[in-house]
């Protein structure tokens, strides 16, 4: 049935029970899992963990491996565990803790086992019933049990995917919802994929409402139930913003214009607050005060946003509060009503009739620039004292705004191409480059500045650079650069030969057609290259290459070349538009790069 596989999901079930018990949802979720092993190469599923927190009680858990015998299995039960600190890439974090514990060994034919049992404390967290796109199901079955005066809503996604048969059973006080089926592995892993979610088949249970007695209490009904839960967390650090009034003063200073006074106290939280996601219980979700940020010069994305709300609205800016999700979630408000869809948060600034989208944990970002991960992400936008919201999204910043401008000078010393330029970068380009910079010693600038400004072949070496504007966020950066390739020119029978094509280094790779995910970039971008070459003395060329252009399904590629007396001017431009880069563009995205390669091949011949 499955020859192809190494390991397959024999039986995956999922038990989820909502009912009303002294007068709040009690709400118990199990789980059960056996995997099955076709080879010997298993040590990806050997390390495995329980999630633990506040919110879900671990009350029963068990993992055991199955040995195949003579006759059965011997089941050998895990006795090790070990309780750690959950570490997640979200930026909404509470007291999580993970379970952790290993299966020594696990061989061909060898099968695990592993059963939990939650309790459920807050009924805005419950669990998505997933299925990974990566494995062989060949049963699985999920449940939701409903007691009598609960309300749920029901959200999929991916389903198409799914062998699956829907069950309803009414008995008693208790109606019983229930999918049986199997699943086929559909996709492979893959390096720079989007995140699993966006493919793996799921589905969402909320409770919408619950009866406390006689009466109706909303939970997860509709958008406006999940603002006022998401609000009721903000309110509880709520602060009069008059009170940062000498604060900001200080900040802007003899700021004039608004945008300028925004751009300052902007650039001051980014400077002055140090980013640390780790909050404990509720905190995860309740903002700390401004003024304990201020006064401690550090939290999270909560704190830091709600101190830049703050000073903002002390100078009378149009500032508010938004949760957002980033780019690894693939959902959006008006498609899910969860708290599934944010896991972070920031602040919107309403500037000349347009959203500028503010990021404080952004440390290196411009004024006015959302950080890449939020890009095309819809925010709920709290329109203040939980009075409403409106949605908006995030726009993708164009790749005229993330360039990078190149400009260099270069002759021939005997074989040794040398030079000087000015390499300025822009918008997320700049970005990138600051936030690789751990250290501001020179060695450290100068092995950085040496990645993002080679050219020719590896045989380049950087001589000297300086920068400017590197810890101003709203200039561009500027490299000043000289170096020397040496043994660059071919020389034959007094001829030299040289490829003008310095950028070569950046050419992108090929994509194996056989891939079968999409590939997600943080950002569209444009590289822009200028060369001007002197001709040495007593030399000329008597033919350029041909000037080209490649502009096809977003991919765009152009190089020029132009004589001015004894000067060649070579310009080239590479732009990438795509965030995300799907399947049937691979063909087109790996002719580019047959047509650049074929173009970098060129030459120029200079002889006497």
């Amino acid at each position: 049935m499955y020859p192809d596989a190494g390991v397959i999901c024999t039986q995956y079930t999922c038990n989820l029970e909502i009912s009303v018990k002294d007068n709040k949802p009690y709400i118990i979720y199990e789980t059960y899992e056996e995997f099955l092993y076709f080879t010997d190469q298993n040590s990806g599923y050997q390390k495995r963990s329980f999630h633990v927190s506040h919110l879900y009680d671990l009350k029963s858990y068990s993992a055991e491996l199955l040995v195949p015998g003579r006759i059965g299995y011997l089941k050998i039960p895990v006795t090790d565990f070990q309780v750690n600190d959950f570490e997640s890439n979200h930026i909404f974090y509470d007291d999580s803790k993970e379970l952790n514990f290993t299966f020594q060994t696990i061989g061909k034919g060898y099968k695990t086992v592993i059963k939990n049992r939650y309790e459920i404390k807050d009924a805005h967290f419950l669990p998505k019933f997933s299925l990974s796109p990566h494995l062989d199901y060949v049963n699985f079955t999920f449940k939701v049990k409903i007691g009598k005066g609960v309300q749920i809503g029901l959200d999929s996604f991916q389903t198409q995917f799914l062998k699956w048969k829907p069950d309803t059973l009414v008995k008693g006080k208790y109606t019983t919802y229930s999918w049986k089926g199997s699943s086929d592995k559909f996709l492979k892993y893959e390096t720079d994929a989007p995140n699993r979610n966006y493919f793996s088949p799921q589905l969402h249970v909320r409770v919408k409402s619950y009866l406390q007695g006689k009466d109706t209490i909303p939970v997860m009904g509709n958008l406006n139930d999940l603002y006022k839960w998401n609000c009721h967390f903000v309110q509880q650090t709520t602060e009069d913003a008059a009170r940062f009034k000498t604060m900001s003063d200080s900040i802007v200073g003899d700021a004039n214009s608004n945008k300028e006074k925004a751009a300052r106290i902007y650039e001051w939280v980014q400077k002055n607050i140090r980013y640390i996601a780790l909050e404990y219980g509720d905190d995860g979700f309740i903002p700390a005060k401004a003024s304990t940020v201020y006064k401690e010069r550090y939290g999270d994305c909560k704190g830091m946003s709600n101190l830049l709300f703050k000073l903002l609205r002390s100078q009378g800016l149009e500032a508010y509060l938004v949760w957002i999700g980033t780019r690894d979630i693939p959902y959006s408000y008006d498609k899910l009503v969860s708290n599934s869809v944010s896991n972070h948060m920031i602040t919107a600034l309403k500037m000349e009739g347009k959203w500028l989208f503010l990021d404080g944990t952004a440390s290196n970002l411009p004024f006015g620039m959302p950080s890449p991960f939020i890009q095309e992400k819809q925010g709920m936008i709290d329109l203040g004292d939980c009075s409403g919201f409106v949605l908006e999204t995030v726009p993708k910043v164009s790749a005229d705004e993330n360039y990078t401008y190149d400009s260099c000078f270069a002759t021939l010393d005997g074989r040794t191409l040398k030079g000087s330029g000015i390499a300025q970068f822009h918008g997320f380009k700049k970005m990138v480059f600051a936030d690789k910079l751990n250290e501001r010693n020179y060695r450290s600038i100068f092995a950085q500045c040496r990645n993002f400004v080679m050219k020719g072949n590896n045989r380049f070496i950087l001589d000297t650079v300086w920068l400017e504007n590197l810890d101003d966020r709203n200039l561009p950066l500027n490299i000043h650069y000289k170096f020397h390739i040496p043994d660059y020119a071919l020389l034959v029978d007094k001829e030299y030969y040289v490829n003008l094509n310095l950028d070569r280094p950046d050419i992108p790779n090929k994509i194996e057609l056989k891939r079968n995910m999409p590939i997600a970039y943080r950002f569209a971008g444009k590289d822009i290259n200028v060369l001007c070459f002197e001709v040495p003395q007593n030399y000329k060329t008597d033919s350029l290459p041909s000037s080209v252009m490649y502009d096809k399904s977003g991919f765009y590629f152009e190089n020029n070349y132009q004589s001015k007396g004894r000067q060649i001017w070579r310009r080239q431009v590479y732009q990438t538009n795509q965030l995300v880069l799907k399947p049937e563009e691979f063909k087109e995205h790996n002719a580019l790069v047959d047509y650049m390669i074929k173009n970098y091949s060129n030459l120029i011949t200079l002889h006497p």
